[in-house]
């Protein structure tokens, strides 16, 4: 990975996570009454964590890099898209929570330049994902079709 794909993967990265906090922040501004305190508590506790990853991404940018670190940074790209989608769909706020779990740990794989973290919040996201999108395509199963 070139300096600037580097710089390039950090900043993309970054803003990938502001834009996640925002989702997470329209998600709680409409659904708010339908909400327990407790879940309030974790999703504003994860937005902040959301926003603390983005902004050291983006002080990241030129020195976020270790071996073998394309492989993982291809794979968290291919996987933003599907993140993203996936948030704007969420029926449940107990998959918003596990799916926000999942992407701060995969922050902390990134950062702590751990590749087996990594990989597995990768597996967990890409897991919720798919139970989101069965549980959209079953409405017996209490989802909404899509």
């Amino acid at each position: 990975m070139t300096q600037l794909e580097q710089t390039q993967f950090a900043y993309d990265t970054g803003r990938f996570y502001q834009t996640l906090a925002q989702q997470i922040g329209n998600y709680l501004h409409q659904n708010i009454t339908n909400i327990s305190p407790r879940e309030l508590s974790i999703l504003s506790d994860d937005q902040t964590r959301l926003i603390t990853y983005s902004n050291t991404f983006l002080s990241l940018a030129t020195t976020l890099s270790f071996d073998g670190s394309d492989v993982y940074f291809n794979s968290v790209t291919n996987a933003t898209a599907q993140i993203t989608e996936a948030i704007d769909h969420i029926q449940s706020v107990n998959d918003i929570i596990t799916l926000t779990g999942s992407v701060i740990s995969l922050a902390g794989g990134i950062v702590s330049q751990n590749g087996g973290l990594i990989s597995g919040s990768l597996v967990s996201i890409l897991k919720t994902i798919q139970s989101m999108k069965n549980a959209g395509a079953n409405p017996e199963s209490g989802g909404e079709q899509t």
